[in-house]
């Protein structure tokens, strides 16, 4: 069989894409000039634009993980300008089937929405049902079942009565303590046994019982302070928000330098558009994690984003309205992925009910939108909403309290009880310096 000639193998590709392979022959990797004709010929025979090749393409013109990786190091060399992002698409499959391979192709089923209860005590599985009919939310409902079992784990390691009482209280925060367990956690844990117990219909007795050790590990909290305290100081010694929005200016640089098709670009994406939005609107991280596109956030055809939803903790909307300029470009820039600027209409139309983090129908964790953060600013994500409530009272402590709490979506005035009296603290400082400045005129 008579082998092709570099020319012969390039004939459907654009001149320039020809010049500059020819030009570097003695460099291109092996197999180089075969997979990159078989890739034009393939966008020729789709009449797909000259810049936007799609997945289907890509799939047909390289048929192995081998031969796709020596096109896409080919075409970043010699056509830098055709956007390699359906590329991704194919990247992953090709992960998927070796990683099926490497296990067996071993399919496993997703986790249930709550946890086996079948290792709690039998009293407390018998209360189980008052607490899956009560009006609390699906999300309470969760997070109390996780914490339900690992306090089962704890009383069963201890041997103790699984009866509501103060003592039952008392020895699984010691024991949850004994792990590391910070004391405002502790309560929390606690919140969910007395949700079990309140809802399962347990004698009033143990239930105030467990009440009390919930306040007293309250108390406890409010003596020990809080770990963010120190982190929200580190923060704003680095620049707050400013330091903030510099890191999304890197993030967003290096996804421009980063190859199309490769996760640097995307995890980049993700990370810039993720923090910049926090910036604009904070958000509880159980929530971010839960929006979709053409929901929570839709897109105007003049590409003005707007960002609404409804609390998962609170059951109330809240929203930012039309986001900011810059976080509308930075939206655009996530959903396109590489592709060119004009099919960013159509691009939002494909990924409508999408979750917007994944561009997929998948749903992260809940926690996965703070780690992230944390993991290119140093803090968790609700430190965000901290901060944005420290620079809403030094700017107007006046009006600061009903505006935080607009702001972060507080339901109560109670919710929002600690930013309030900080507000008014420094409210009634500026008031005291303003007189003192007053009498020192001698003003009246």
């Amino acid at each position: 069989m008579t082998r092709l000639t570099l020319e012969e193998h390039l004939a459907s590709a654009p001149p320039s894409v020809r010049r500059a392979m020819h030009a570097d022959r003695q460099n291109l990797l092996r197999g180089a000039a075969a997979v990159t004709g078989r890739f034009f010929a393939e966008m020729k025979a789709r009449q797909e634009p000259e810049d936007y090749p799609s997945a289907k393409t890509f799939r047909r013109a390289a048929r192995s993980e081998a031969s796709l990786r020596t096109l896409l190091v080919t075409l970043e060399r010699y056509a830098p300008r055709l956007s390699t992002a359906a590329a991704r698409e194919v990247r992953a499959e090709r992960y998927a089937q070796r990683s099926r391979k490497g296990r067996g192709d071993v399919s496993q089923s997703a986790a249930p929405l709550l946890p086996d209860i079948g290792r709690w005590p039998p009293l407390w599985q018998s209360m189980m049902p008052g607490l899956l009919t009560s009006k609390l939310s699906e999300s309470s409902r969760r997070r109390y079942c996780a914490s339900l079992s690992r306090l089962a784990r704890i009383q069963q390691a201890l041997e103790i009565s699984p009866d509501p009482s103060f003592y039952l209280a008392f020895s699984l925060a010691e024991a949850l303590e004994a792990d590391g367990v910070r004391q405002r956690s502790i309560a929390g844990y606690l919140d969910a046994l007395i949700a079990l117990a309140k809802h399962g219909g347990a004698p009033a007795t143990g239930l105030n019982g467990l009440r009390r050790m919930r306040d007293l590990c309250k108390q406890r909290a409010k003596m020990q302070g809080k770990r963010k305290t120190d982190r929200i100081r580190d923060l704003m010694e680095r620049g707050g928000f400013e330091e903030i929005i510099r890191t999304v200016a890197e993030l967003s640089d290096q996804a421009a330098k980063s190859q199309r098709h490769s996760s640097r670009h995307e995890a980049s994406l993700r990370a810039a558009v993720l923090i910049g939005l926090h910036v604009n609107k904070p958000g509880r991280t159980g929530d971010v994690a839960s929006w979709q596109i053409g929901r929570e956030l839709t897109r105007a055809p003049d590409g003005v984003w707007e960002l609404s939803w409804e609390q998962q903790k609170t059951d109330i909307g809240t929203g930012a309205g039309a986001l900011w300029p810059e976080i509308c470009e930075l939206l655009d820039a996530w959903i396109l992925g590489g592709r060119p600027d004009r099919f960013v209409n159509l691009r939002y139309r494909e990924l409508l009910d999408q979750n917007w983090l994944t561009l997929s129908t998948t749903v992260p964790p809940s926690k996965y939108p703070s780690e992230i953060i944390k993991r290119h600013i140093g803090v968790p994500s609700h430190d965000l909403r901290t901060l944005a409530a420290d620079y809403l009272r030094h700017h107007d402590p006046a009006s600061a309290g009903n505006v935080i709490a607009a702001h972060l979506g507080h339901r109560s005035r109670q919710a929002g009880e600690e930013y309030r009296a900080l507000a008014e603290s420094d409210a009634a400082a500026r008031a005291w310096l303003d007189i003192r400045e007053q009498i020192r005129s001698g003003a009246p």
